[in-house]
């Protein structure tokens, strides 16, 4: 039979062994290792000189999963006016929380623009009618010398293309189209060491570019190495 004081005892031994399993420091997790570097991720309707419109995640850095639809946008700028609809912009990070896991093979930043419609007109170009306007841009981690190195890539379609009524056929690859203002170019890419950028279409001119359909991904480091 236990006495009082051999129950006192013994609950006192309980609750230390209690709290040293409270106090007992958390084993390590892949959220204690940060790893190596970021991805960055950022998609737009247009574009003009410093100024955006319809934006997936306008910081750009870090890369994180953001949203925008629109049925229909009407913008004037000075000397043209851009009508759209069905807008879709939008990114996304695999995982969403880089130090949530270890690096792996296909984690990943995305991002992508889409318009089903978009009617471009000016004084200085008359009008420009494109259909089903999509560009996209992909950074993924895969295996490289030394481990998980980031790898880019990018897409871009345009399913019509009419300029002042006329039925423009070539729009596969890279196509550059002269204006009577400057050039239309298709299916743009911009690459560097660190990422790229995809453009559905460009109107380039001698003072301003105005962008249609962007989508960019970079990296800051090696997100793919802890």
């Amino acid at each position: 039979m236990r006495t009082p004081s051999r129950l006192r005892l013994l609950a006192v031994t309980v609750g230390l062994a209690a709290a040293a399993v409270i106090a007992a420091p958390a084993t390590s997790s892949a959220q204690d290792a940060p790893r190596a570097g970021l991805f960055l991720c950022q998609s737009s309707l247009l574009k003009l000189s410093s100024q955006s419109w319809t934006q997936a995640n306008p910081p750009l850095n870090p890369c994180a999963d953001d949203f925008r639809a629109l049925d229909r946008q009407d913008i004037s700028v000075s000397i043209f006016r851009l009508q759209t609809s069905l807008i879709d912009v939008r990114t996304d990070q695999t995982p969403d929380v880089l130090t949530a896991s270890p690096p792996a093979a296909n984690d990943l930043a995305f991002a992508s623009a889409r318009v089903a419609s978009i009617r471009l007109t000016g004084t200085s170009i008359g009008t420009i009618e494109f259909g089903a306007v999509h560009a996209d841009a992909t950074t993924t981690c895969v295996p490289g010398d030394g481990g998980l190195v980031p790898t880019f890539a990018s897409r871009s379609t345009i399913a019509t293309l009419r300029i002042n009524g006329t039925p423009v056929l070539n729009l596969t690859g890279p196509v550059n189209i002269p204006l009577s203002f400057g050039t239309l170019r298709l299916n743009q890419t911009e690459t560097t060491s660190t990422g790229l950028v995809r453009r559905g279409a460009v109107w380039d001119t001698p003072l301003f570019d105005v962008i249609l359909a962007e989508a960019k991904v970079s990296v800051s480091g090696n997100p793919c190495r802890a």
